[in-house]
């Protein structure tokens, strides 16, 4: 395998720490893009931890900066607006663009695209709640800056993410939804991503991800 230099934007999130610790494993050399300056005494051999804020392109050209490929698992903390999807992933972009780092993978959410009505009936009434309607509205817009982009990028749209245990197992398809899945552990997420970044698989591509 390829040893890459990886940015994890999002990376002390609780999908992006499962990145991070795959990433190393695989042998990688991780940057973890943090919010808080307090994590980056998490740093050891092999990870690289910078603090910043998504909407500072400053910050962010420092962490992109030399890096082979880059996932982003972008999500708002407690308290914060949705439109850090859409604003920390535009200004991703556009550094990322402008230094020549093409392979961007970023995670998203089952069911965006105006494809909600092909989801199970009880995740589609979760999504009638106003913060998830805000939180997919800012989605799209993500998706809008990604899709749109020069990159080489790939989406996967996840199902409901839980925290249980990694199986190894979930299915992937070329596509909005997986039929009938509605779950799908943090660290089966963490997995894909990581094996889109390290490969061409899924390149300029929309795949969903679950059980």
């Amino acid at each position: 395998m390829i040893v890459l230099r990886l940015l994890v934007v999002g990376a002390s999130g609780r999908t992006g720490v499962h990145v991070v610790e795959q990433a190393l494993g695989h042998g990688h050399d991780v940057t973890a893009f943090v919010r808080d300056a307090a994590d980056a005494s998490a740093a050891r051999d092999g990870l690289r931890v910078v603090a910043g804020d998504v909407a500072d392109p400053t910050a962010l050209a420092r962490a992109v900066e030399g890096q082979d490929a880059v996932i982003s698992v972008l999500a708002p903390g407690r308290g914060e607006a949705p439109r850090i999807y859409a604003d920390g992933t535009a200004n991703l972009v556009r550094v990322m663009t402008a230094q020549g780092i093409d392979r961007l993978v970023v995670a998203s959410a089952a069911g965006m695209g105006g494809h909600k009505r092909e989801l199970p009936l009880r995740y589609q009434a979760l999504l009638m709640l106003p913060r998830l309607r805000r939180d997919y509205a800012a989605m799209e817009d993500m998706e809008g800056d990604v899709i749109l982009s020069d990159l080489d990028w790939t989406i996967v749209r996840a199902a409901a993410l839980s925290n249980r245990s990694r199986t190894g197992h979930y299915r992937v398809v070329e596509g909005p939804v997986v039929p009938g899945g509605t779950r799908i552990a943090r660290g089966d997420l963490a997995a894909l991503l990581l094996k889109c970044a390290e490969t061409d698989r899924y390149a300029r591509q929309v795949v969903a991800v679950a059980y």
